[in-house]
């Protein structure tokens, strides 16, 4: 009985229900996740005192040297616009519009990267500490999120009317 319904509806996944939103949510979600072995912050080539995360001489450290919570928080991040996709392939009810958690985790993303490089300060101990391309991939995957469930929650979502409309 149970597998005649699923087939009813199109199986178990029906991708059609995606929106472009979902795949752009995935895609910076991929780039946010590899953008983590990217060098992250730089040190100096003429200060032998700039040293972070074992790197020294104009060398870079990513993400995974740096920090030890950040990158495990953004890892949990990347999930949110799968796990978005997933409901809405399988064509779950929300209590919430969909993509609102995946536009918050995209916030969240991309203030705490922001906060730890520009806000808060370098990481580490030392002096001459720059900012690698890493960071900046990272910075924009994170708005990218933001985008995605913008664009899932509010333009490719069911517009709500107002009470006693038809």
């Amino acid at each position: 009985m149970e597998a005649s319904r699923a087939e009813g509806r199109g199986g178990y996944l029906d991708f059609s229900r995606l929106t472009p939103g979902e795949y752009f949510g995935m895609g910076c979600a991929l780039v946010l996740f590899g953008s983590l072995w990217l060098p992250w912050f730089t040190t100096s080539e003429d200060n032998p005192n700039s040293v972070l995360a074992g790197a020294s001489g104009g060398d870079g450290a990513n993400a995974w040297q740096v920090f030890s919570s950040l990158d495990w928080l953004l890892v949990l991040a990347c999930t949110a616009p799968f796990v978005l996709s997933w409901i809405i392939a399988r064509g779950h009810r929300l209590t919430w519009k969909p993509g609102e958690v995946t536009m918050i985790v995209g916030i969240v993303a991309f203030v705490l990267i922001l906060c730890n490089g520009i806000i808060l300060g370098r990481p580490g101990d030392s002096v001459d500490i720059g900012l690698g391309i890493g960071y900046f991939v990272a910075l924009v995957a994170s708005a990218g999120l933001l985008v995605a469930g913008y664009l899932r929650q509010a333009i490719y979502g069911d517009p709500k009317k107002p009470p006693g409309v038809i």
